[in-house]
């Protein structure tokens, strides 16, 4: 599976790792799963580390991402601070066209080349992040 994820409820931190070619529905068909989850609450904090996964998309799919963020809003669990981890240049404008459509859905997010710039940017401690974080990488690569 590209995309695995692991719900840290005592960090208010869910933490999403993809590596291969992703497309957004195959993204969005794990966060339908994470969103059933009784341990996520509104404004969980995530990060989504695609830094070993090449994001497939086009231009409909913009459409899709602020659909599903509708959708978890009206469930409740409204996603919080989004930190996308990324070497990807692309991802960038990416997030900046769908900042452009969406202004008041979904623009609590940001791109990170680096992995403790985007925990800064969550304001979480970086020791307990970058263990659980490496400990899901880890979990990923054997899968």
């Amino acid at each position: 599976m590209p995309v695995i994820y692991n719900i840290f409820p005592e960090l208010n931190l869910i933490i999403y790792v993809g590596t291969g070619v992703i497309t957004p529905t195959e993204f969005f068909k794990v966060g339908d799963e994470v969103l059933q989850n009784p341990h996520v609450t509104e404004n969980m904090k995530v990060i989504l580390d695609f830094f070993n996964a090449e994001l497939d998309t086009t231009v409909s799919d913009i459409h899709l991402v602020i659909l599903k963020n509708n959708e978890a809003n009206q469930l409740g669990k409204g996603v919080g601070q989004t930190a996308v981890y990324t070497r990807s240049a692309a991802m960038k404008f990416l997030g900046e066209a769908v900042r452009q459509i969406s202004f008041d859905s979904v623009s609590n997010f940001s791109i990170f080349h680096n992995q403790r710039d985007a925990i800064d940017w969550l304001g979480l401690q970086e020791k307990s992040v970058l263990a659980n974080w490496e400990t899901l990488t880890n979990q990923n690569e054997r899968t």
